[in-house]
């Protein structure tokens, strides 16, 4: 083996184990400060006194451990709930999901006209800004300690209801994009079909395939079982990709499966060290991939349309969270958490400026991205604190729609 290969992944590991104690030490979330190393340690890194301090580099075994990380984030994620529960929410999640991701969308574009002024680069834009970062939500999620909260339920749904969105509007993307603007319904529409179908289906009938792996898995050894879970949690994110739905939401859908079991509990058990382990892996290789040196011109855009999104997607938020039935209280934990945005805003930005779109916004994303990374958890963190402001002003409680449980 490439002893620099070793030496390469030592030193990736020995910056996230320094961005994370000095995350502990400011009681913080590590999210910000992995990608922060990630940009100060990687080949973008900066010079001081003509020394550069660039040491890591991104090789295939960082990216491998990068995506096991999200995989195992959003695996994790699925098997506090599952898929029985996710179901019985589909009424009220159609209608609240409907509304968020539909203004949210609609928001960005709007932003991406006024500033950019073309509609192609508003529709970038509104991508760049109207998606969530799974990652990020999922690790604020199991930070704060709400898994098991009931509007956790709605944020997950939330994640499934934008990969659907995902599929149509990458289509539509690549058609403005790469074919002249030309955009092929009759080949849009199959594929949307079968990934709205396929999702359906895993969450509808959840349960009998519970029923189905469960005996598969009671093995008493815990190698087997680790083995077994691990290959199946390989081969549900190969067989999703094949038909275009995004790895990590088949990782969340394995897992909404798997909590169908009595098993679930001891995967979680095992699992949750390589969870932890991985997902910093991912946060710091993000920021291994951002070029500080781009900021500049972006700096005032950029920090308009963070100020655009946190508004925005609080009013959405809130609104989408009413609509699906959840009290205020509940409706601000939700509009709070799903601010953060991620490596779907870098992917687009290269894939519009491969087009020969502005070249703007490669470094209007990383930026955006950045600052959400490190404003995001303060604001999923004070919740609470922002809900009992909205009480004294608006001197009243708004009590919760639908059952008294949310």
């Amino acid at each position: 083996m490439n002893p620099d290969l070793i030496l390469n992944l030592g030193l990736a590991f020995t910056f996230i184990s320094l961005a994370i104690f000095f995350a502990n030490k400011l009681n913080f979330s590590s999210i910000p400060f992995l990608i922060l190393a990630g940009m100060l340690v990687g080949p973008h890194a900066p010079e001081i006194a003509g020394i550069s301090s660039a040491v890591v580099q991104r090789t295939e075994s960082i990216d491998l451990l990068s995506r096991l990380g999200v995989l195992l984030m959003l695996f994790y994620l699925g098997l506090e709930f599952s898929a029985g529960k996710l179901a019985s929410s589909g009424s009220s999640l159609l209608k609240g999901g409907t509304v968020y991701v539909a203004l949210n969308f609609l928001r960005g574009l709007a932003f991406g006209w006024i500033f950019f002024h073309g509609w192609t680069e508003a529709f970038v834009v509104a991508g760049i800004t109207g998606i969530s970062s799974s990652a990020i939500i999922t690790k604020l999620l199991v930070d704060l300690k709400r898994t098991a909260n009931p509007e956790t339920e709605f944020v997950l749904g939330i994640m499934v209801y934008e990969d659907v969105f995902l599929a149509v509007y990458l289509s539509i993307l690549s058609g403005l994009l790469f074919s002249g603007g030309e955009i092929e319904l009759a080949r849009i529409l199959p594929s949307v079909i079968l990934i709205f179908i396929f999702i359906l289906s895993i969450i509808i009938l959840g349960r009998r395939i519970g029923a189905l792996l469960e005996p598969r898995l009671s093995v008493k050894s815990a190698e087997s079982f680790v083995v077994i879970v691990f290959t199946l949690l390989l081969l549900t994110a190969v067989l999703v990709d094949t038909i275009h739905i995004e790895e990590a939401i088949g990782a969340l859908l394995l897992g909404l499966v798997m909590a169908e079991t009595i098993h679930s509990k001891r995967v979680i058990q095992l699992i949750t060290p390589m969870r932890d382990l991985f997902g910093a892996v991912f946060f710091f290789a993000f920021g291994l991939e951002i070029d500080y040196r781009i900021f500049g011109t972006a700096v005032g855009i950029t920090l308009a349309a963070v100020l655009m999104t946190v508004i925005g997607n609080i009013i959405n938020g809130l609104l989408a969270s009413w609509l699906a039935g959840y009290s205020s209280r509940r409706g601000f934990n939700v509009a709070f958490m799903i601010i953060a945005r991620g490596e779907f805003a870098v992917i687009v930005a290269s894939l519009a400026v491969s087009a020969g779109v502005n070249k703007l916004l490669p470094a209007f994303a990383a930026l955006y991205v950045l600052i959400l990374a490190f404003i995001s958890p303060i604001l999923a963190k004070n919740s609470r604190f922002f809900y009992q402001h909205y009480i004294r002003l608006a001197g009243q409680v708004i009590k919760p729609r639908g059952e008294s449980t949310k």
